[in-house]
């Protein structure tokens, strides 16, 4: 069986959650093709699609995304009668919804993917296709949704198919990071964020932890074919267990000795976690402040963290010399929004991180704050469908954003992304690590004259 993947993308990053159903499919036996939209257009996908004869068309798509992937899936219909399955986190919140409104998808993964689109193929024309739990299908002219499987078991999970993706999107250009994960899921309820919906559906087990033998393994093969300058873990997650953390960055300091960077939320952030980041190489952390206003983020965005707590997180973990980085948020859908920015500005410039990131308020369906959104019927739909990101300016009727929010990154950020900064910085402890390998040494001190390499020697001994 042929199945046509299509990962929609728009960033040059990889897809940890397409990624892993594909290397799903992939261990199960089956023919894959895999395609990245970022890399090819929506003309050439379909004729390719179309070309090939595949049995099956799978689209994994974000809410963003969505209008981009339906209109390849209606573009493939109106030559070729292929079974289609929609998955990602758009048909998992929206749900039979899509089904109801939309007669060009056949069915839909609902929630975790990598069991499911194996059970797909296997039951695929067959009567016990409607026992495949996470699938949404239609039946006897009804929208019908099974129920949802128990949450995946990491350890099961196949190793994750790094060669489909290109070296670009593996490690970033800028900064040399290669995104990794060490755990999945998460037990917050933030009111903006799709979370909410996967914590509906698998309750307390949703957050899982991988194995430190699994990460570390896929640690060791990233850094011997990719050689990326850091390791940068963007689940923030990685502290919610403190014992799990401390091992893990203890093992990758012992093993690797490589530097790393992670996301935290601040509440995990103490002396005892922030002395280890530092003994154990750790760069770059980033934290969410999202709104300046500590009632505000409290009552609406459902954060309980206080400004107290951001501030000393963000003083604990700069005064080791790490580099940091926020992250804010604006344009929420309350009319004092221009209040809240104002707030949000004071108290970036009170904790000073290395670089502030600002992002603007975009409704996922699903969310407490979209649901205020229909209620107050705020959503410009025009604006909605074109959006593909939310870093440019806002969906909602009669704001406009780009200016303000240019203005914030020149007050944040006046010396632009300083995160080359932290490349450089990444970079240098990289080469004294790489000099102090006896061999490595020898190779680049034969090469200096003799008066400088006493300076090296003792640079070095003291770094």
């Amino acid at each position: 069986m042929k199945i046509a993947f299509v990962h929609m993308n728009s960033d040059v990053n990889v897809g940890r959650g397409a990624g892993y159903v594909a290397g799903a499919i992939l261990r199960a036996g089956y023919e894959l093709t895999f395609f990245d939209t970022l890399f090819i257009t929506p003309q050439a996908l379909t004729k390719e699609i179309i070309k090939n004869n595949f049995d099956v068309l799978m689209v994994s798509t974000m809410t963003m995304l969505f209008p981009d992937a339906l209109r390849i899936i209606r573009e493939v219909k109106q030559k070729k009668n292929i079974p289609t399955l929609m998955g990602g986190i758009h048909p998992t919140i929206m749900g039979s919804k899509l089904l109801e409104t939309h007669e060009e998808i056949d069915y839909l993964c609902v929630g975790e993917g990598e069991s499911m689109v194996i059970n797909f193929l296997e039951h695929l024309n067959k009567d016990s296709l409607y026992d495949v739990k996470n699938l949404a299908y239609r039946r006897n002219n009804q929208v019908c949704i099974s129920p949802i499987d128990k949450a995946e078991d990491l350890t099961k999970l196949p190793p994750f198919p790094w060669h489909l993706f290109r070296n670009k999107e593996i490690v970033q250009e800028s900064t040399g990071f290669l995104y990794v994960a060490a755990t999945r899921g998460c037990p917050f309820n933030c009111s903006y964020c799709c979370n909410g919906v996967y914590l509906k559906q698998y309750g307390k087990n949703y957050l899982r932890f991988r194995t430190i033998a699994e990460v570390m393994n896929e640690l060791k093969y990233l850094y011997k074919t990719y050689s990326p300058s850091l390791f940068y873990f963007a689940d923030e997650m990685i502290f919610a267990k403190p014992d799990y953390a401390v091992e893990l960055f203890q093992t990758i300091k012992q093993e690797l000795n490589i530097p790393y960077g992670c996301m935290a939320r601040v509440e995990y952030i103490n002396p005892q976690i922030v002395d280890v980041l530092h003994k154990t190489g750790c760069n770059y952390i980033a934290m969410g402040v999202e709104s300046g206003n500590e009632e505000f983020r409290r009552r609406y965005l459902n954060r309980a963290m206080t400004n107290d707590q951001i501030e000393k997180a963000f003083s604990m973990v700069s005064k080791r010399g790490i580099f940091t980085s926020s992250f804010n948020m604006i344009g929420f859908p309350f009319e004092n929004d221009d209040f809240l920015t104002e707030e949000t500005l004071k108290l970036n410039q009170k904790i000073k991180p290395d670089y502030a990131q600002c992002s603007i308020f975009y409704p996922f369906p699903g969310t407490k704050l979209y649901d205020r959104c229909i209620e107050l019927d705020l959503i410009d739909h025009q604006k909605l469908t074109n959006t593909k990101d939310y870093y440019i300016d806002s969906v909602l009727k009669g704001v406009h954003l780009k200016e303000k929010i240019q203005r914030i990154n020149n007050i944040l950020n006046p010396q632009g992304i300083r995160i080359y900064n932290a490349k450089n910085r990444n970079l240098f402890r990289w080469l004294i690590t790489r000099l102090r390998n006896t061999r490595f040494s020898r190779s680049i001190t034969s090469k200096v004259p003799n008066h400088l390499r006493y300076r090296i020697r003792k640079l070095l001994s003291g770094f």
